[in-house]
């Protein structure tokens, strides 16, 4: 059988046609998560996040993740009287964000178990009181 440039013509088109079809079938279900379910009331508030970070560049404060350990370790220079949040943020699925309090020991130092963190990318942010000032500190690690 022999085709001519009217067959291919509508062969290639169909063809098109199907491609774009399964394109847009693919991208409308594949899942979305929001970077934050409150992003325009966050992003008002966005200055005093950059006030938190920049108050604790003055302050000594270190956080160390253990992957042989499993264990998250926060560690500053101010002894006891250092109390505030974790906040866990899993990038690729929201429900498993999860906030938690913390208090430093008279050493100034707190440690956090990560065994029952599911495997993969976390960023975690610490935000404590110091005097009256508000202070965060984040890092991002992996479990495995």
């Amino acid at each position: 059988m022999k085709l001519n440039w009217g067959h291919k013509l509508f062969i290639f088109t169909s063809l098109f046609m199907l491609f774009i079809i399964i394109m847009v079938y693919n991208i409308s279900t594949q899942k979305v998560e929001l970077v934050d379910s409150n992003y325009y009331e966050n992003g008002i508030r966005y200055q005093e996040e950059i006030n938190k970070y920049s108050a604790s560049k003055d302050t000594k404060h270190d956080i160390d993740f253990s992957l042989t350990k499993k264990e998250l370790l926060f560690q500053t220079n101010a002894a006891n009287g250092i109390s505030g949040e974790i906040h866990f943020y899993r990038p690729s699925d929201s429900k498993l964000d999860f906030t938690t309090p913390f208090s430093v020991n008279n050493q100034g130092k707190h440690l956090f178990s990560t065994t029952n963190l599911k495997n993969g990318p976390w960023r975690v942010t610490y935000e404590w009181k110091s005097g009256d000032t508000l202070m965060a500190a984040d890092k991002q690690f992996v479990v495995e």
